[in-house]
């Protein structure tokens, strides 16, 4: 079998399988991060999926510290997401 140069860091199968490795190593402290903030098991599942999403698309060769990018990514969404609950509550 050739190899088609699609494993590069250009998001071919070994660096999906990497970045996969990466996140399912740091889920649980996501996880508790997201329903410490959010205070819901749904919602903090729901968080944790849009951080995965995020991080398959993210340029990963940039981030020199991928727990900490994973964190703060965490952290961001789920301040934005009890701003939203937060407001829709008011209204």
């Amino acid at each position: 079998m050739a190899d088609t140069g699609a494993a590069d860091e250009s998001g071919g199968p070994e660096d999906l399988e990497q970045a996969a490795a990466v996140f399912a190593g740091v889920r649980p402290r996501l996880f508790g991060i997201a329903y410490r903030m959010l205070g819901s098991v749904t919602e903090a599942e729901d968080l944790v999926q849009d951080v995965w999403l995020r991080w398959q698309t993210a340029d990963r060769a940039t981030v020199s510290n991928p727990a900490a990018f994973l964190a703060t990514a965490t952290t961001r969404l789920a301040i934005n997401a009890g701003q939203s609950a937060r407001v829709r509550r008011e209204t």
